[in-house]
């Protein structure tokens, strides 16, 4: 009887680890699987939002993203305090930042987002995940989460991320992080739906670029009713150190007033504004988008001399100098909310 009862006893601890085993996953089975997801995936969507909170006040964005085998992008950023949409785009012809609300379209040269992985891109996720041999790793019930480093190239203050994934390993909320644990940006994912399927223009240029909505009509009617109006030009916050204002002037062209501040010292910069006119314009030079904390730019690299460009609350701006990738955002970050002169 004792020896039946060890034999039964033992059969149960045995079931109970085998059954323990099937429902935990260590971080060598999940990263294996990653991996495997990494190689095979053809296609998705995803939705979500993301927070940066660098700035004077918390900046919203709602993102969502459509993936297709093996190069095609759309990412649609919504701003929510200004109800405005820029969208990025990658199909066979380029990569193009398209502004609906302004019917107008920037196309350029560039390995987008290889070369520059973004938190609310999945490969991105995967990427830092997989490359991270010195990763941490932590199942926490049905969820993982990762700590790693953060590879975001114009958001080098980030130099380490939380990732978190459900049962499925979907994303659902990544941490940007300084070297003092400061929380840079969130990304909180509410969808993510993998073999998505889509429409057969769902990534050409001009079917984004005429995706308005009826808030996007009254701005576009507004931008055309505002460019023979003064200029609402606005100073930057902040100016490099050695840097200074030496010459402001407006001046006319065919599409209206044009704002120039010239600024001289150690590092010489112009910054020009002016109202958006509504066009498609392609630059054959290696480009990349950037998050301004506020809008997405296009920053292009012309020999020494780089050349950034933004559109926020009605206003175009460009920035060109032979200044530093950090300074230039910094200097245009610097302009959003600031008030006009």
């Amino acid at each position: 009887m004792c020896r039946r009862f060890r034999f039964l006893a033992a059969m149960m601890l045995l079931a109970a680890l085998v059954l323990a085993g099937c429902g935990t996953k260590d971080a060598q089975d999940v990263v294996r699987e990653l991996s495997k997801r990494s190689e095979e995936l053809e296609s998705y969507m995803s939705h979500g939002k993301m927070t940066i909170l660098t700035g004077k006040e918390p900046q919203e964005y709602d993102v969502e993203v459509w993936y297709k085998k093996p190069d095609h992008y759309r990412v649609a950023l919504k701003n929510r305090k200004k109800d405005v949409v820029q969208i990025l785009l990658r199909n066979q012809d380029g990569v193009y930042v398209l502004s609906p609300h302004l019917k107008k379209s920037f196309r350029f040269q560039s390995d987008w987002p290889k070369s520059s992985g973004q938190v609310y891109l999945y490969q991105s996720l995967l990427a830092s995940i997989l490359d991270d041999q010195q990763r941490v790793f932590e199942a926490k019930g049905k969820e993982y989460k990762f700590e790693v480093s953060a590879k975001y190239p114009f958001r080098q203050n980030g130099v380490k991320q939380r990732i978190l994934l459900d049962e499925d390993l979907n994303p659902k909320r990544v941490e940007v992080l300084n070297e003092t644990g400061q929380v840079l940006v969130t990304m909180e994912f509410d969808r993510f739906q993998p073999d998505a399927s889509f429409d057969a223009d769902a990534f050409e240029m001009q079917r984004n670029l005429n995706s308005v909505t009826p808030e996007s009509r009254e701005t576009l009617a507004g931008a055309k009713n505002q460019r023979n109006e003064a200029v609402a030009a606005v100073a930057p916050g902040y100016i490099p150190e050695g840097s200074r204002l030496v010459d402001e002037q407006t001046v006319k062209s065919l599409d209206g007033e044009v704002v120039i501040m010239r600024f001289a010292g150690k590092t010489p910069f112009t910054l020009t504004q002016r109202h958006p006119r509504a066009s498609a314009q392609g630059i054959p030079a290696l480009g990349h988008p950037v998050d301004l904390g506020g809008t997405v730019g296009v920053l292009l690299e012309l020999g020494d001399r780089k050349r950034l460009s933004w559109i926020h609350d009605g206003i175009e701006f460009e920035l060109l100098g032979e200044l530093g990738t950090e300074d230039m955002m910094a200097i245009a970050a610097s302009t959003i909310d600031q008030p006009s002169k």
